[in-house]
């Protein structure tokens, strides 16, 4: 059916967009931008493919060239994502990793924490670890409100489709259809 084709069309959809970037001007260390993010967002970003660092590029345009993402040196040397939840990564997405040349170098074990580059100091698009408490633009990750806009679109469409079938009635339709979109309003708000 109609109804079938369009809420399956707009599940792929919200599957394929779950990633959104923003990009935070204002100069926080590590630590205080991933508070940051994890209050207003998800998390610091977290870049799992050379695609998203296309994505992450195309948001990061009005900076300084350097910003913050969600990856850390746990003291153990071993990299890890500040988004630390296994079962929202494909396999290997978690370990992605797209250094500058010689990076990263810890610096005589000061430097946890690191930066994405704009810019032409490195690669564009590349990596650099850096002291945490270095105070920069950051970039955060939201990985739920697509999703979650497209779902309740999908129980909108079997509303409406019931809607039209059973009650045939034009108000009752118009009705739902602005409630339906004034929830959405204030859910991205």
């Amino acid at each position: 059916s109609l109804v079938g084709f369009i809420s399956g069309a707009l599940l792929s959809v919200a599957c394929a967009q779950s990633h959104q970037y923003y990009f935070v001007n204002t100069s926080l260390n590590w630590t205080e931008a991933q508070s940051v993010c994890r209050r207003d967002y998800t998390d610091l970003a977290t870049i799992e493919s050379t695609a998203d660092v296309d994505d992450f590029l195309s948001t990061s345009s009005n900076n300084t060239g350097k910003a913050w993402i969600g990856l850390y040196d746990d003291t153990i040397n071993s990299w890890k994502w500040s988004l630390n939840d296994s079962s929202f990564y494909s396999p290997g997405e978690y370990s992605f990793r797209d250094w500058g040349p010689g990076q990263p170098d810890n610096n005589f074990g000061q430097q946890h924490c690191v930066r994405f580059y704009s810019s032409s100091y490195l690669s564009l698009g590349q990596w650099d670890d850096i002291g945490c408490t270095e105070t920069m633009q950051f970039v955060c990750y939201n990985g739920k409100s697509v999703i979650y806009i497209y779902i309740y679109i999908y129980i909108y469409i079997y509303i409406l489709y019931i809607a039209v079938i059973y009650l045939k009635d034009y108000y009752y339709f118009l009705l739902v259809f602005l409630f339906y979109f004034l929830c959405i309003y204030l859910q991205v708000q």
